[in-house]
C-alpha cells in the first residue's frame, strides 16, 4: 500500500503555500485568506498541508489516514470529517469544489493551482503545482529580499504615437499598483520615462539603483492587445517571472490584476489583506475611459504647455464617460496645479489652482485613499496660503503612500518655506533614496541648500545633478542663482542664457537673466529684457514677482513692491518663497513687505 510521503511533515517548518486568495504559513502554522486569519482544528490543518504538498495528485484514503495518524487506527469517518471541516473553511459547498475533488471509493485531489515557497538554507525554491505539473520556478537568495522595483515602460512592437503612449500608461497603472505596496520602494513614472525602448533592462535597473526590473512589450491590433511581460533579478541578471497575455482590451483590467499579482508573488511578498485589495482594485471598469487616462498621463508626463492643454482634454472626456473615476480627476488637479505653479499658458494662477482643487476634492469625494490626490490639494493648499491645511494632507499622503516619494520632495519644500531647514533636508533625503536619479529631487536637495543660503553646497549638488542630464534646464536655472548670490554674475548670465535656450523660451529664467544683468552693470539689457516681457503678458501669462525681481536689480523698491502686491494677490507660484529668496532681501524692511508675509501666511 503506497505511504503517504514523509517530506510533508518533515518540512513544514519550512515550507509556505498559496493558493487562490489563501496562504498557508507552515512555519507559524496559520491559514490566512486576504490576510485575515482563518482558524483550523490541528489535524485539518495538517489535512491540508498533505493535500498542498500533494497538489495534483490522487491521495488515497489510506495514504491520508497513515500519514495523518501513523501508527493509530482510525475509521474512513474521522477522515471524511477532516474534509467536510476544510472544506468549509476554505469556503466550498459541495465535494465537487474549486479546492478539493473528491474521488469516489479512492480519496481526495487538490485541483487548485499552488504555489509553494520552501526555504532551504539560505534559499527560496520557489515552485507552482497545477493538476498536471509541478514546476520550479526559480531558485534565489533568501537572505537577499527584494525591497526596490523599476516598471519600464512597455515596448511598443512598431513605432506609432498609439502603442508609445499605450506602452507608458501600461507601466504608468502597474507603478500605481504595486505602489500600494508598502514593502517595496517601487520607482515613479517620471523615474522610468527616460528608459522606453530600453533594450536592457538589467542595465536599467542598475541606473534606478533597484533589485528588479518588470519588463515588457506591448502591441495594440484592433480590439486585440498582446503583452509579453518579465520580472527581471538586476543582481542575478535572470527572469524571476514570465509571461504572455492576448486578450481583448476590454479584459486589460484582468492582465493587469494577473500581472500585478503574478510580480508581488515573484518576489515572495507576504500581503496584508488591505494590500491583496489595493492590488486588484480598479479605478474604472470603462475602457475608453482607461484608455483616455493612460494617454492623458503621457501627454502630462512631457510637462509642455501643449502636453499639459492636451493632457486636461483626456483626463476631462474620461470623466465625462465614467463621472466615477478617481485617477481621472487626480490626472486633472496634477495638470492645473502645475500650470498654476511654473505658468506655461495665459491662465492665472489662482484660476489654475483653482480648478485643480477642484478636481483633487472631487477625486478625493470618490476615493480618499488616493496619495496623488491628498499630495496634489497639499501642493494647492501651499500656493493658496492654507499651510495648516497643506501639513494634513501631506500627513495623510504619506501615511497612504509611505515610499511616495513625490509627497516626500513637496513635503520638504514646505518645511523649508516654513523656516524648519534641518528637517527640510531630511525630507529631501528620504525622497532622493526612494528615487535616486530623480532630477527634481537631485536639484531640490540644491535647492534646500540654496534657500539655507549654503550656495557652495547648492551649486556641488546642481552639478551632481548637471551629471545625470546636462540638457536638465531647471539644474542650470538654480545653478545661475546660487552663482549670482556669489557674486559671480558672468557665470550666472550664463547659466541662465542656457536654461533659457534648453527650456524654450523660460520667462521665469528670462527675469532672472535681467535681475542678474542689473546686478552687474548692465541696465540696458535688463530694461530690454523687461520690455519683452511687458510685450508678451497679452499672450501668456508674465509673472508679477518676476517683474518686481527685475525692478529689484534695477533698484526699482517702490515698483517691485507694486508688482509683489500683484503677485500676491495672483498667487503667483513664486510668492511660497517670499521668506527665503535672497534678492528680496533689500525690501524686506519695508512694512509693506511684512503685510505681505501676513497674508501669505508666514509668521512676522
Amino acid at each position: 500500500m503506497p505511504v503517504l510521503d514523509k517530506r510533508v511533515m518533515s518540512k513544514q517548518d519550512l515550507a509556505s503555500y498559496e493558493f487562490g486568495p489563501f496562504r498557508l504559513d507552515a512555519a507559524e502554522r496559520r491559514l490566512l485568506r486576504d490576510g485575515k486569519p482563518i482558524s483550523l482544528a490541528p489535524k485539518v490543518f495538517d489535512t491540508l498541508v498533505a493535500l498542498l504538498e500533494n497538489s495534483g495528485r490522487l491521495l488515497s484514503k489510506d495514504e491520508l489516514m497513515n500519514g495523518l495518524w501513523p501508527d493509530t487506527f482510525v475509521e474512513e469517518a474521522t477522515l471524511a470529517r477532516n474534509i467536510s471541516d476544510l472544506r468549509k473553511a476554505l469556503g466550498e459547498a459541495s465535494a465537487e469544489g474549486k479546492y478539493i475533488e473528491t474521488v469516489p471509493k479512492s480519496g481526495y485531489r487538490f485541483v487548485c493551482e499552488v504555489r509553494r515557497i520552501e526555504a532551504q538554507g539560505s534559499k527560496l525554491i520557489l515552485e507552482r503545482h497545477t493538476r498536471s505539473r509541478v514546476v520550479v520556478e526559480e531558485e534565489i537568495d533568501a537572505d537577499v529580499a527584494v525591497r526596490s522595483v523599476a516598471v519600464l515602460p512597455f515596448k511598443p512592437l512598431r513605432s506609432n504615437d498609439a502603442d508609445d503612449y499605450l506602452g507608458l500608461g501600461m507601466a504608468d497603472a502597474l507603478i500605481t499598483r504595486l505602489s500600494n505596496l508598502r514593502q517595496i520602494a517601487v520607482r515613479p513614472t517620471s523615474a522610468v520615462m527616460k528608459y522606453a525602448g530600453a533594450r536592457d533592462p538589467v542595465a536599467a535597473g542598475r541606473e534606478l539603483r533597484v533589485e528588479a526590473v518588470v519588463d515588457g512589450t506591448i502591441q495594440r491590433s484592433g480590439e486585440r492587445v498582446r503583452l509579453t511581460v518579465q520580472l527581471v533579478s538586476v543582481t542575478a541578471e535572470t527572469p524571476l517571472w514570465a509571461d504572455k497575455f492576448d486578450e481583448m482590451f476590454t479584459d486589460i483590467f484582468a492582465v493587469e490584476d494577473s500581472i500585478s499579482e503574478q510580480v508581488a508573488r515573484a518576489l515572495t511578498l507576504r500581503l496584508t489583506g488591505e494590500e491583496r485589495n489595493l492590488l486588484a482594485k480598479r479605478y474604472t471598469e470603462n475602457t475608453e475611459a482607461y484608455e483616455l487616462y493612460l494617454k492623458g498621463r503621457y501627454l502630462w508626463n512631457k510637462r509642455t504647455a501643449e502636453g499639459l492643454d492636451r493632457s486636461i482634454q483626456c483626463f476631462s472626456r474620461a470623466i465625462e464617460i465614467d463621472a466615477h473615476y478617481a485617477l481621472a480627476y487626480a490626472g486633472l488637479a496634477d495638470s492645473y496645479t502645475f500650470l498654476g505653479d511654473v505658468g506655461l499658458t495665459a491662465l492665472q494662477p489662482k484660476d489654475a489652482f483653482s480648478r485643480g482643487r477642484q478636481a483633487a476634492m472631487k477625486a478625493l469625494e470618490i476615493d480618499g485613499s488616493l496619495a496623488e490626490a491628498h499630495t496634489s490639494l497639499a501642493h494647492i493648499h501651499m500656493h493658496c496660503y492654507e499651510w495648516a491645511e497643506a501639513r494634513n494632507e501631506f500627513g495623510r499622503a504619506l501615511e497612504l503612500s509611505p515610499n511616495y516619494a513625490y509627497a516626500h520632495q513637496l513635503y520638504a519644500l514646505y518645511l523649508a518655506f516654513n523656516g524648519r531647514m534641518p528637517e527640510a533636508n531630511a525630507e529631501i533625503r528620504r525622497a532622493l533614496k526612494l528615487d535616486p536619479l530623480s532630477l527634481p529631487i537631485n536639484m531640490d536637495l540644491g535647492v534646500i541648500h540654496y534657500l539655507a543660503r549654503e550656495y557652495d553646497q547648492a551649486i556641488d549638488q546642481y552639478r551632481q545633478t548637471l551629471d545625470l542630464d546636462r540638457n536638465f534646464d531647471r539644474a542650470h536655472f538654480w545653478l545661475a542663482a546660487a552663482y549670482e548670490q556669489k557674486q559671480m554674475y558672468d557665470d550666472a548670465i550664463a547659466e541662465y542664457t542656457t536654461a533659457i535656450e534648453l527650456s524654450g523660451g523660460s520667462l521665469e529664467a528670462r527675469a532672472s537673466l535681467a535681475h542678474s544683468y542689473a546686478r552687474a552693470g548692465r541696465r540696458d539689457r535688463a530694461l530690454r529684457i523687461l520690455e519683452e516681457l511687458s510685450e508678451q503678458s497679452p499672450r501668456r501669462y508674465v509673472s508679477p514677482y518676476d517683474l518686481a525681481i527685475i525692478n529689484l536689480g534695477l533698484g526699482e523698491r517702490e515698483k517691485a513692491i507694486v508688482w509683489l502686491e500683484q503677485a500676491c494677490d495672483e498667487h503667483a507660484g513664486w510668492m511660497v518663497f517670499l521668506t527665503l529668496d535672497p534678492r528680496l532681501d533689500s525690501v524686506r524692511p519695508d512694512p509693506r513687505f511684512k503685510e505681505f508675509l501676513r497674508r501669505v501666511g508666514f509668521e512676522v
